[in-house]
């Protein structure tokens, strides 16, 4: 080989180890760049657990160097040197890598590091040292004990609840579902639900159009409640539904069911409603009374003064005196009755215990007597007949009032200037009800005008009388109450029909 071609060796011999230095530094370089920027502590241990490489970032560069030979557990919070010494002997004898949480007191403060160790292998395979990473996750940790803790409490307050609570994919099957839904299911479907199958799979034929057109509704964002009645233990059950969206990120991604027990309440609401309409038919009761008191009261007490003023103009004839003080006792007599009637249908809150027989001659006697004066002064026939029917069994305060105000309105309303033909009588109806009824020839109604409204509350048809239009509504809530019912023919200039239907 001449000298220029070993010279020219030579060069390239150089060149190639200047190149392999320049490699070497620039790994060396990276290496030292990487550890410099990383957050995490990196240890490089030999196999009598001392430092050989080491980088803490809370301590400057240029103080690492004097780590380099201290025993890693000079550096380690007594609290994780036990676990830590455990690890580093199983890598040092079995090669594998570890990855373990610890935590404990660091610099005032109790914090969560993940650790990382793993073997180094030297050129003939033997494990000679071992890296040791440990990056803190205090923040993480932190947060992901109090998402959990969170959780924990969700589901405690889900699952502890009574609510039926449950979540449905947009196909409307199950995705989750409380304990209270789960348990409840045997008993509204018959059978448990179970996570992945459609919802309305569980429901009878006749509501699923309905459930799936109301999952539609949610679907575009509604939110819908609906009640729903079921039976548990043979007695009803009211489960309100509501069904709403559930949204992640602006983005609807599931659809929630809230089932609440509404049985007390409905039964509350029901309890209310009948509560409500005992108290329309109390108040209806005392305005039928107050009319009752004034109409059925006023009668024997007008009768009572004409009879005193009577008395007091023949009181030295003792034959005409005994007459008035009879008839005196008479209607004294007949208005405590009434008082008593009266007393009896207010106190009273069960109708059926004051129903009793009533003699329909002997209280239309009464009646009559009440009613004598206006009787006498319209000149008025009055032809009665109840042999078929002598006896009803009713309300004796009501059947007065209705034998009253009907007798009374047909000498009211006669023609002018004539006397009235009245004819009562009772009889079979082809319905099977009792019939009481009432003709007159007097002026009639035009029925055509005002057969809607001829029971309505002061509703008054004829004008050159007085009253204020009571008697006959009055009279059709008193038949309602019998369960009866009250029927109305008349023609205008003729006269008017009128029977009252009671049941036998």
């Amino acid at each position: 080989m001449d000298s220029n071609t070993e010279d020219l060796h030579k060069e390239i011999v150089r060149l190639k180890e200047e190149i392999a230095l320049l490699k070497k530094d620039s790994q060396l370089s990276a290496y030292k760049l990487f550890l410099e920027s990383s957050p995490d502590i990196i240890l490089q241990v030999d196999a009598d657990y001392n430092v050989v490489v080491a980088h803490l970032p809370e301590h400057p560069v240029e103080k690492l160097d004097s780590f380099r030979g201290i025993n890693i557990f000079t550096l380690t919070p007594v609290s994780m040197a036990e676990k830590l010494r455990n690890v580093l002997e199983k890598v040092f004898s079995t090669g594998e890598t570890y990855v373990y949480e610890a935590d404990g007191e660091v610099r005032g403060a109790h914090r969560y590091y993940l650790n990382h160790v793993s073997a180094v292998r030297n050129v003939n395979g033997e494990i000679d040292h071992a890296y040791f990473v440990c990056r803190e996750t205090t923040i993480q940790k932190i947060a992901s004990m109090q998402a959990e803790e969170n959780e924990q409490k969700l589901s405690a307050l889900f699952e502890g609840s009574s609510q039926i609570i449950s979540l449905y994919d947009k196909d409307s099957r199950f995705i989750w579902y409380n304990r209270a839904a789960y348990d409840k299911s045997i008993f509204l479907f018959g059978k448990f639900i179970k996570v992945g199958e459609r919802f309305d799979s569980y429901l009878q034929e006749e509501l699923r159009a309905g459930f799936n057109a109301n999952f539609e509704k949610v679907l575009k964002g509604e939110i819908i409640t609906y009640t729903r009645e079921y039976e548990y233990e043979n007695k009803p059950f009211f489960l309100e539904i509501m069904l709403q969206p559930v949204y992640q990120k602006n983005e609807l991604v599931a659809v929630s069911l809230i089932g609440n027990n509404h049985t007390e309440r409905k039964e509350y609401e029901t309890r209310l409603e009948m509560a409500n309409k005992e108290l329309m038919q109390q108040n209806e009761q005392l305005n039928q009374y107050s009319y009752i008191i004034s109409h059925n009261l006023r009668a024997p007490i007008v009768t009572l003064l004409g009879l005193i003023s009577i008395f007091n103009q023949v009181k030295n004839d003792p034959e005409e005196a005994d007459e008035v003080v009879a008839h005196i006792t008479k209607s004294a007599n007949h208005l405590d009755t009434v008082i008593k009637d009266l007393n009896n249908v207010l106190t009273v809150s069960d109708q059926k215990n004051i129903m009793t027989s009533v003699d329909l001659d002997a209280e239309f006697d009464i009646v009559q007597f009440l009613l004598k004066n206006e009787i006498e002064l319209s000149r008025a026939i009055v032809k009665y007949d109840f042999s078929a029917y002598p006896v009803v069994y009713s309300i004796k305060s009501y059947i007065h009032n209705i034998l009253y105000n009907l007798l009374s309105n047909a000498v009211k309303y006669k023609k002018q200037d004539t006397a009235p033909n009245i004819y009562v009588r009772s009889y079979k109806h082809e319905s099977g009800f009792i019939c009481i009824e009432f003709s007159d020839d007097g002026v009639g109604v035009d029925l055509e005008k005002f057969k809607d409204k001829i029971f309505g509350f002061y509703k008054r048809f004829h004008s050159h009388v007085e009253g204020k239009g009571l008697g006959l509504h009055l009279i059709k809530k008193q038949v309602d109450v019998l369960c009866g019912r009250i029927e109305v023919d008349s023609v205008v200039g003729q006269g008017t029909t009128f029977r009252v239907l009671l049941p036998e």
